[in-house]
């Protein structure tokens, strides 16, 4: 393998690196403790801690969602991310306070497909991607769609790894065969070491990761960040390593991830049911709705271009792939899937993985790698994108669906016809024709009734190819409506309740609580039938007391789970 730096300058870097490999990484702190940094010689900083929220949430909404009250950290962090108990998989959001100010809420995936194959060792766990805030944060503050058990936020903090690596891989780059890289010694992993040596499958696909990251940071700062996730995958997801084969910064630089050597069948931690077939290359950054740029187009289809032949695979056509199966994969075990060469995680588990934007430039990743030359930039050529305003909404409530239509060139296309689809059935039905504006943009609503896919598609004419954007799902809460909810009742005797439910359902459920000290407490549950979205039930409060209750639509394969509003009830003796 061949390293980034010239001899001399990385045995130098070694020797600096030497004194930092009794660091433990292995380390979890309990609420307020901090991490001893190591000896100051030049290498890596690197400390972890944890925190385990137990103030009750600042605002809780009868759904369930909730959001924290601000929390000050022991310690300032630059990266941050989540665990729980149990499968459940909640939206997530995080904002973080730098400077005395508060940065944006920024969307976190629940990543339960991201995790090792069963039957490595390696644990399967329940947690969040990682965020990384860039320059040292000391608050942080989360909004969760629902409550999960045993929650706890682990930071990282990361320092002394600032090399100027990216010019020199630029340099490089088009000089060699086999892409450079930058070495685990160099990025810092002597303060992330392996839990246990690698294991080895085989290689026949490459799966395209992002790591819904901030986009704003330095090539000095993208050292950092690898080591900061690794740790971070490490130390609070429980891993051996690092869940990446390999990982590309803004700036077009490779980063070698798992250890066994870039060159091998590593099996790594990155999509679940299908690691010990497939190499991961995530690049750093939130593709969500930015696109990444050429040198990182050209670093990923590099590395795809040169690990495929590596292991006697060839670069393009489709090839099958047994899961492994797993707890929290989309495929159960010995399930056969037909897949290209190249894929974006989406195509194998149940995550936006790696992101609309990147997921949408994955042809034009995949003919980069096919045919080893950089892609001509052509008039005839367009590229349609597309995005949603909110990935889940109730019933019939408007979403906005917007997007833009460009040239090859990067020119906004005006006037051009679109076709606005959705698959709520496993067909692809024509919604609404729009046409872009100007700026080549577009933008409608959409009132869902159900579940459903959404796309846009160019059918383009003589002047102009067509294309299509990636589909985006769209999930749709039922609404649940209690008429006129009593407010008092008497103990022993019936509370009776009406309301409605749009879309209809058969079956809904009665849950009743009750106020025990500072929580409520689940006394009872009942079946309920709807019928035409009208239903009526009942329920008896046992003895006096404070009481709320509310019903819940359970999820089906048209809608997701959905809840009324809690009302409170009190009840005196009878």
């Amino acid at each position: 393998m061949r390293n980034l730096f010239p001899e001399g300058v990385f045995r130098a870097l070694v020797k600096l690196l030497a004194s930092a490999a009794a660091l433990a990484c292995g380390l979890v702190l309990a609420p307020g403790q901090a991490a001893a940094a190591p000896r100051s010689d030049g290498g890596p900083r690197a400390a972890d801690f944890e925190l385990a929220p137990r103030e009750g949430p600042a605002r809780a909404a009868s759904s369930g969602a909730l959001r924290s009250r601000p929390l000050t950290t022991p310690r300032r962090f630059n990266l941050v991310g989540m665990r729980w108990r149990g499968r459940a998989e909640p939206e997530i959001a995080l904002r973080v306070r730098r400077r005395g100010r508060w940065s944006r809420w920024e969307g976190l995936e629940a990543h339960g497909d991201h995790n090792p194959d069963p039957g490595t060792g390696e644990r399967a766990v329940s947690a969040s991607d990682p965020l990384w805030v860039g320059a040292a944060a000391g608050a942080v503050q989360y909004r969760l769609s629902r409550p999960v058990p045993d929650l706890r936020l682990h930071f990282v903090r990361v320092a002394g790894t600032r090399r100027p690596v990216a010019a020199a891989a630029r340099a490089g780059a088009a000089r060699a065969q086999q892409p450079l890289f930058v070495s685990r010694d160099q990025w810092g992993a002597r303060a992330c070491p392996p839990r246990s040596g690698p294991d080895y499958g085989e290689v026949r696909a490459v799966h395209v990761h992002h790591t819904v990251s901030l986009n704003d940071y330095s090539p000095t700062e993208a050292p950092a960040m690898v080591l900061a996730i690794c740790r971070y995958h490490r130390n609070s997801n429980g891993w051996d390593d690092i869940g990446y084969n390999a990982l590309v910064d803004k700036y077009g630089v490779l980063y070698e991830g798992r250890a066994g050597g870039l060159d091998k069948p590593v099996v790594g931690a990155q999509a679940q049911g299908f690691n010990a077939q497939t190499a991961g290359i995530a690049s750093i950054g939130d593709h969500t709705a930015t696109s990444v740029g050429p040198a990182v187009l050209d670093a990923l289809a590099r590395y795809i271009r040169w690990k495929l032949p590596v292991h006697g695979q060839p670069l393009s056509g489709k090839v099958t792939l047994t899961s492994a199966g797993g707890s929290l994969t989309r495929y159960a075990t010995g399930a056969r899937v037909a897949v290209e060469r190249v894929i974006g995680h989406r195509d194998t588990g149940r995550t936006a993985c790696p992101g609309n934007a990147l997921y949408a430039q994955l042809p034009e990743l995949r003919t980069l790698v096919g045919t080893g030359a950089v892609l001509p930039v052509s008039t005839f050529g367009t590229r349609l994108s597309a995005f949603l305003g909110d990935a889940a909404v109730d019933y019939r409530q408007p979403v906005l669906v917007s997007g833009n239509l460009l040239a090859a060139d990067g020119r906004p296309l005006a006037g051009e016809a679109l076709r606005l689809q959705v698959s709520p059935d496993g067909r692809w039905h024509n919604s609404r024709r729009l046409a872009t504006r100007p700026d080549g943009s577009f933008a409608t609503e959409l009132r869902p009734r159900l579940r459903m896919y959404v796309r846009l598609r160019f059918r383009g004419h003589a002047d102009l190819r067509g294309s299509g954007s990636s589909r985006l799902l769209l999930r749709v809460h039922p609404v649940i409506t209690i008429d006129r909810p009593p407010t008092r009742a008497r103990a022993g005797r019936p509370v009776r309740l009406t309301g409605s439910v749009a879309p209809r359902k058969r079956l809904l459920r009665l849950v009743l609580q009750q106020r025990l000290g500072a929580g409520w407490r689940k006394v009872g549950t009942r079946t309920v039938l709807a019928r035409r979205g009208r239903f009526a039930t009942s329920f008896v409060p046992e003895a006096a007391g404070r009481y709320r209750f509310y019903v819940v639509a359970p999820a089906d394969l048209d809608t997701d789970r959905a809840s009324s509003a809690a009302y409170e009830l009190s009840v005196s003796g009878g």
